[in-house]
């Protein structure tokens, strides 16, 4: 059973993602949901996503499955882990049926379930790698997450997260971002994957190549947009609110943390 949060969360964004496009129209039918990491040569928030999920992979030293998609959205990250994993061999999880719904449309023989990240159904060390993919700031909390993805990996599994992380309590989007787990700095970050039982800790600050980047390139392409008359001037006035609250978000770092389970000891209770 979902909790309150978790069911307001869901509608929150099944919402959002049958009535908007977050990109503007830029890779509107790619299935991504996240921020993306946009390199000198990134024209677009399609290809930001694939930049994204390609840093990612090549954190993975495993080749071989199965793998686990922790937040898995609309399906867009496990498409794109069907290029290095076969299909068969990963697995999403997501709090919300109809995004699930959505992840087998894009990825059919994958493997789908409606699961908190918090706790999950699956036997101790079935997985050898797990990501995820700017979704832990939803989760109550990363201690439970890291916990439960420690127990879900074999030993010498592989864990890596795209993570945003508050400083303070942020003051939009309230309704799905309200009661942040917020960190001072970095160390008490990493004091929480520490504390849940990982080794090989590596932490790489994404924070201007995707969260400065990515509302940047938003006020541009909401610009073109206008200026070639593909939207009016009140839906730009309500693109521009909506990248300034984004702004405004006290973030204290955009992350790409990736860990090891250590292949001789027991998994974190």
């Amino acid at each position: 059973m979902l909790t309150d949060y978790q069911e307001n969360l869901n509608g929150f964004y099944d919402r959002f993602f049958q009535e908007n496009s977050l990109y503007l129209g830029e890779g509107a039918n790619s299935g991504y949901a996240n921020l993306g990491l946009f390199l000198e040569d990134t024209t677009d928030f399609g290809a930001a996503c694939d930049n994204m999920m390609a840093l990612v992979v090549s954190k993975l030293k495993h080749h071989d499955g199965p793998l686990l998609d922790v937040g898995c959205g609309m399906g867009g990250t496990t498409a794109y882990l069907h290029r290095r994993f076969p299909e068969r061999d990963i697995y999403g999880i997501n709090v919300s049926e109809y995004q699930i719904d959505r992840c087998r449309e894009r990825a059919p023989k994958a493997n789908f379930e409606v699961m908190p990240a918090e706790q999950m159904r699956f036997p101790d060390a079935m997985f050898t790698s797990v990501v995820s993919i700017e979704a832990a700031l939803h989760f109550r909390g990363r201690v439970e997450f890291l916990r439960e993805a420690q127990r879900a990996l074999k030993p010498g599994g592989e864990i890596v997260v795209a993570d945003l992380i508050f400083r303070e309590e942020p003051t939009s989007f309230r309704r799905v971002l309200a009661g942040q787990e917020c960190y001072s700095d970095l160390d008490s970050y990493r004091k929480v994957w520490i504390a849940a039982g990982f080794d090989d800790l590596m932490i790489e600050d994404i924070t201007q190549a995707s969260w400065r980047a990515f509302t940047e390139h938003y006020k541009k392409a909401a610009l073109r947009g206008l200026l070639q008359k593909r939207i009016a001037a009140a839906e730009f006035k309500r693109n521009l609110e909506f990248i300034a609250d984004i702004e405004q978000l006290p973030i204290l770092a955009y992350v790409v943390a990736s860990a090891k389970k250590p292949v001789n000891k027991k998994s974190s209770k």
